[in-house]
């Protein structure tokens, strides 16, 4: 059995699944299995992926004859995997050909290590650069000020980074409930791991994030539901705080920080704010 899963979601990416698939396919580290699952496109994704499987037997094609919805086809893939590690790729990203090889490297060096994250860099439909967030590994003596530095510069993409299959499936298994929402999850996912300092990462292995012609935005969430997953979200932060095995003084320490990646993680107040105040001025126009 291979020692890695990478899981593909796809849904009409046939403009970028060809360049996504092949940074995967000519990666330096071998030994993994891909399952592409193909939430029943209506351009030529499938035969894409399809192209692969006929020429690389370490590639898998699920094909849905109805389409699932996002989220139950991007949980699939953990679901469907059985090795020890495990990890996303969205149809719009590729990455260097040493990326599996550079954060399969941290789990070779420490068993503490359950996320390895790489580099991310963000490129726009035109191919220039737009950003690029950079792992930067905590230097501070005490824990709580260690896991603050990670809370606050963790990458958001590096929930595509390598993660040991089972520590996911049982923090999803949890977190799943105690946050029911899309937005914000994978902040939620990986705190767990912040925590516990599990996390690794390198510069070495790149992740190249590609960026659509539209800019990504939120959905216009009433301002009443962006207060309740505030809420929630807090919530849930504070609820894996207390499951750590530390002294109160260091969770105290620790909970401005908490409190600020609940801020920035989910929706901003001022943000939030703003929303209600707009929706009350159109109300009292009506």
């Amino acid at each position: 059995m291979a020692r890695i899963t990478i899981g593909v979601p796809v849904y009409n990416g046939a403009a970028t699944l060809e360049r996504s698939l092949e940074s995967i396919r000519m990666q330096t580290y071998c030994d993994f299995e891909v399952i592409i699952s193909d939430n029943a496109s209506t351009d030529n994704s499938a035969s894409i992926a399809q192209g692969f499987v006929d020429k690389d037997p370490r590639f898998k094609l699920v094909q849905r004859e109805e389409n699932v919805g996002p989220v139950p086809n991007f949980f699939s893939l953990l679901e469907m995997a059985q090795t020890e590690l495990f990890m996303w790729r969205a149809d719009d990203d590729w990455s260097n050909a040493e990326y599996i090889e550079e954060l399969k490297s941290l789990f070779d060096v420490s068993s503490q290590v359950r996320l390895a994250g790489p580099e991310t860099v963000m490129v726009r439909p035109d191919g220039s650069i737009a950003s690029v967030n950079s792992f930067s590994a905590p230097e501070q003596s005490l824990r709580a000020f260690r896991v603050g530095h990670t809370l606050m510069n963790l990458s958001a993409s590096s929930i595509y980074g390598l993660w040991h299959r089972q520590t996911l499936v049982d923090i999803l298994t949890r977190t799943r409930e105690s946050y029911p929402y899309i937005w914000a999850w994978d902040h939620i996912a990986m705190l767990p791991v912040i925590l516990s300092e599990g996390v690794s990462g390198t510069n070495a292995a790149k992740l190249y994030v590609g960026q659509p012609e539209a800019a990504r935005y939120s959905a216009k969430e009433p301002a009443r539901v962006m207060w309740e997953m505030r809420r929630v979200f807090r919530r849930a932060c504070f609820a894996e705080l207390r499951r750590v095995d530390w002294p109160l003084w260091e969770k105290a320490l620790l909970a401005p920080y908490l409190l600020r990646y609940a801020n920035v993680r989910v929706y901003r107040f001022w943000k939030t704010l703003r929303r209600q105040l707009r929706q009350l001025k159109g109300q009292s126009a009506e």
